[in-house]
């Protein structure tokens, strides 16, 4: 015996609401992902639990993508409703996860961005010359450790997946 759901379409301001939520939970993820990947090591090099919680690599993503569509606790609808959520979950994190203001990712150079038209708009103001443009090579180097750093998250999560893997069943 297990408990009923029941589907029924949603008005855009709920869904807006529970987008809101969502992006909240997500961006709050992001903050205590260094922190959750010792979680991530722990599971994959000494064999303890995997935080159900916990980030999960590309190979983690499909499997619980396979599950859904291979389980037989679920209707068709429902599947389908649960593999959509799910896709669009992980879209959200990563298009959020993007959105950090380093420069290997598209943040990092919104925020150059920014500094530069912060720059152009205070020399606008105060009637002095059009500033030079701001030269975000200078953060190669930190970059560089942010790049190696989210490879190496990437590589442990793709062995955590493989090793320790989240499910859906437990």
């Amino acid at each position: 015996m297990r408990p009923t759901e029941v589907m029924e379409q949603q008005s855009v301001g709920q869904v807006i609401g529970y987008m809101g939520g969502l992006t909240a939970k997500v961006a709050g993820s992001i903050v205590n992902l260094p922190e959750k990947m010792v979680g991530v090591w722990h599971a994959a090099f000494s064999g303890e639990v995997r935080d159900p919680d916990g980030p999960v690599g590309m190979v983690g993503a499909g499997r619980l993508g396979g599950e859904i569509l291979a389980s037989d606790d679920l209707s068709d609808k429902e599947k389908i409703a649960t593999f959509v959520n799910l896709l669009a979950g992980f879209n959200l994190a990563i298009g959020l996860f993007n959105l950090i203001p380093l420069l290997p990712l598209d943040g990092g150079h919104i925020a150059g961005g920014l500094w530069e038209g912060l720059k152009r708009g205070f020399a606008t103001i105060m009637r002095r010359p059009k500033p030079k443009h701001v030269d975000v090579a200078k953060v190669l180097p930190l970059t560089y450790v942010a790049a190696l750093a989210m490879m190496i998250m990437a590589d442990l999560l793709v062995y955590a997946d493989l090793v320790n893997p989240l499910t859906l069943t437990n």
